[in-house]
């Protein structure tokens, strides 16, 4: 976290690289427990990108059941792979252990990416992969996860993946959706694009983020603050309990997406959000700490929050 602390800059395309080049190395001296951590893959659709890795708890308590968190990495919504290339192959697996060694089953699961599939090609996937989770829990279940709690499931997503998150939540009733609503219990919102009214035309981010949403005229009519604003009392009364991360070093226009979304969220449905600052953290670096031993603390917050309970 020393390094990170002299990183001053905020924009997302210019901190990735320093950043990694801060957590790499943590990564690597814990390599060996970070790989240990027992590993599946399976497939929940027709393509390459719809497979899915299942990290299992290293050990049981013997009682009660074992929590499920189904974890959605971001990208740009252009970008991404839950097994990412040397020397970044570290990046996703260490959040995938770091919670299975908390006792978890971890789902992270792949999905399309646009320019080829924009919305809601990206929710749709996720809340397929997470139905295909809720209907095998057989896949998730182990000796040292015997009883996996496939009706009390926990979403959370990170940047496009937190987007993704929402936006599953929010999609027309289906039979999938259904099934999707009845059995998630939890949303774990991180850094999420929420809206991008304070994001530069001129940063590059921004046709990425358009490309998405097919147009300009649908941005915001489709990101989540769109859908929130859209959705019927049902659609809302339906949300499962919320929380909202964001790193200390976010850029400024996520900053405020995030305070207008828990805003319009307590406008809604009469309770604010809770919302986690991870100190000294910034975009990236909240889930490379993770399996470091350093930095952790936000998602022992996260932890504590499902653990609760509480609505």
């Amino acid at each position: 976290m020393e390094a990170l602390s002299k990183l001053q800059e905020s924009d997302i395309p210019a901190i990735i690289m320093p950043t990694a080049s801060a957590f790499l190395p943590l990564l690597e001296k814990n390599r060996s427990q970070i790989e240990a951590v027992p590993r599946s893959t399976f497939k929940y659709g027709p393509t390459d990108r719809h497979q899915l890795d299942v990290y299992y708890p290293v050990s049981h308590d013997g009682s009660g059941k074992t929590p499920v968190l189904v974890w959605i990495y971001g990208g740009g919504f252009t970008s991404g792979d839950r097994r990412l290339e040397a020397p970044m192959d570290l990046g996703y697996a260490c959040v995938g252990a770091y919670f299975a060694r908390k006792g978890f089953v971890v789902v992270i699961p792949d999905y399309r990416l646009a320019p080829d599939f924009t919305f809601p090609s990206g929710a749709q996937d996720v809340r397929d992969a997470t139905v295909w989770v809720i209907q095998h829990p057989e896949h998730l279940t182990t000796p040292t996860s015997p009883n996996p709690d496939v009706g009390g499931v926990f979403m959370m997503g990170h940047s496009a993946g937190a987007v993704h998150v929402f936006a599953a939540l929010m999609l027309p009733q289906t039979p999938e959706t259904a099934v999707l609503k009845s059995n998630v219990v939890g949303a774990i919102l991180c850094a999420g694009a929420f809206n991008i009214r304070e994001l530069s035309k001129d940063a590059v981010l921004y046709p990425v983020i358009v490309q998405h949403y097919n147009g300009e005229e649908r941005v915001q009519e489709d990101e989540p603050m769109g859908l929130l604003r859209r959705a019927d009392d049902a659609t809302v009364a339906a949300l499962p309990r919320l929380i909202v991360v964001e790193g200390e070093k976010e850029p400024s226009w996520l900053l405020t997406a995030g305070a207008d979304f828990r805003d319009a969220i307590e406008a809604r449905i009469g309770k604010r959000p809770e919302w986690i600052v991870a100190k000294h953290h910034n975009h990236i670096s909240t889930n490379m700490a993770l399996s470091t031993g350093e930095g952790e603390e936000w998602a022992e917050s996260v932890i504590e929050w499902i653990k609760r309970g509480d609505r």
